[in-house]
């Protein structure tokens, strides 16, 4: 009996301490989170700056067969407030067998083609194979990049040139739905992104943190890519990119004032295949990048890294609650720091309820009244906590147990046929 007891001390001993260091890290985190969070309170306010002179662009649209929608994202870039000769349109086309090419030449829209059996497939290969000829022309002091289904405000250019012209070198614009009122799938995804815009990348810019990548909107100096080209393995290269510049020490900043509208999806399918798309990318950089960004948080004191190390590392939140939920059942009258912290100190209990409740409730309703919104989406963010709970868990772990097999992209078909008129009609939209 004696050496049984002996036996499983040390395990059960380990189980629980293990189970409250991560208890405690996962509430520190979210209450640091919560009050960055705040640094989104103050309505948004035009940044009064010195132009300075026009920069020239290298505008960017990866495609693959993406004739139904390329002709709008084309429209759009054609229409930019910005003069003609200091902006060029490409299309990367990622081996395209559609009309997708034919289009975009009809439109006078310059084609770069990445085809044959001799190129990998992918859009971060054919972003890295068009990035190494564009800066070879050496003519360009930006490059600009946006999907296929995605629309430019038409102030979008003049916005990054002042981001250049201040010293800016990394930047994301600010995105936004371009068919939000759709279905109910589509107000959620848009409640979503606004809390998103609102409530971390203006505060993580306003504290001097590094903005998250979306893959559309975003502006690159050319001596950025020439140093740390697309990850083409990666099937998010943008979260890829954010990464591996965040671990080198570079600044992503975000301009709220340069708007993007992009298609989110208005069918259950496409919105689960992304998000497994999304979900094995942020597990395949976690695991390239976490340890990198936790020594140089640590090394250089580098407040970019250590949030950053902190964000990938909640790529696994559902293992440690798993985890976590699994040792409080074996051990039930074990000593729990979240069970603790709930019930001890003074006021405890409600400041924990307010941290969930605050993000829940009040910050969509305050992000949908920046964006003037409708009553309708006010009755969606009631519904959306519930519907990401429903759909991250099993998302998760499919993810988790597939993410090392081969790369497999899921494509998403874009079927939204908006204009950048009807959208800008329709918001009345203006950049911050």
């Amino acid at each position: 009996m004696l050496s049984q007891l002996l036996y499983w001390f040390p395990l059960h001993f380990t189980l629980v301490l293990f189970s409250n260091i991560f208890q405690l890290y996962c509430f520190l985190l979210a209450l640091s989170y919560f009050i960055t969070t705040f640094w989104g309170l103050p309505r948004l306010r035009r940044r009064q700056v010195d132009p300075g002179p026009l920069k020239r662009f290298a505008v960017v649209l990866p495609a693959y067969n993406e004739a139904a929608v390329i002709g709008y994202a084309i429209e759009s870039l054609k229409k930019l407030d910005y003069p003609a000769e200091l902006f060029d349109i490409y299309l990367v086309a990622d081996h395209c067998t559609d009309r997708t090419c034919e289009i975009a030449r009809q439109h006078g829209v310059l084609v770069f083609e990445h085809a044959g059996d001799d190129k990998p497939r992918g859009k971060g290969y054919a972003l890295r194979a068009f990035d190494k000829y564009a800066i070879s022309l050496n003519k360009y002091d930006a490059f600009c990049y946006f999907d296929a289904d995605s629309l430019a405000h038409p102030g979008f250019l003049k916005a990054m040139s002042e981001r250049l012209n201040a010293g800016e070198k990394a930047i994301q614009g600010f995105e936004r739905a371009k068919n939000p009122g759709h279905n109910l799938l589509t107000r959620i995804c848009h409640v979503s992104q606004s809390v998103q815009n609102y409530f971390q990348q203006i505060p993580k810019h306003k504290l001097g943190l590094n903005a998250t990548l979306h893959g559309k909107g975003m502006c690159f100096t050319p001596d950025l890519m020439e140093k740390y080209p697309w990850d083409g393995a990666c099937l998010t290269e943008d979260i890829e990119m954010q990464a591996r510049l965040t671990r080198h020490g570079v600044r992503i900043t975000f301009a709220p004032e340069a708007l993007v509208y992009d298609e989110v999806p208005s069918e259950l399918r496409p919105m689960i295949l992304r998000s497994i798309r999304w979900t094995k990318g942020s597990l395949q950089v976690a695991r390239k990048h976490l340890a990198g960004l936790a020594r140089r948080a640590f090394a250089n004191k580098d407040k970019r890294a250590f949030e950053q190390a902190a964000r990938f590392s909640m790529c696994y939140r559902f293992l440690m609650i798993s985890f976590m939920v699994g040792v409080a059942y074996l051990y039930k009258n074990e000593f729990n720091i979240l069970f603790w912290i709930f019930d001890h100190p003074p006021g405890a209990r409600f400041t924990v309820k307010l941290m969930n409740w605050i993000p829940i409730f009040l910050y969509p309703a305050i992000a949908l009244r920046q964006e003037k919104a409708s009553f309708s989406y006010y009755i969606t963010y009631l519904v959306m906590p519930l519907f990401y709970l429903a759909l991250g868990i099993p998302v998760f772990f499919y993810s988790l147990a597939s993410y090392r097999r081969k790369a497999e992209w899921y494509r998403t078909d874009h079927s939204s046929h908006v204009n950048i008129g009807e959208v800008m009609a329709r918001s009345n939209a203006s950049p911050h």
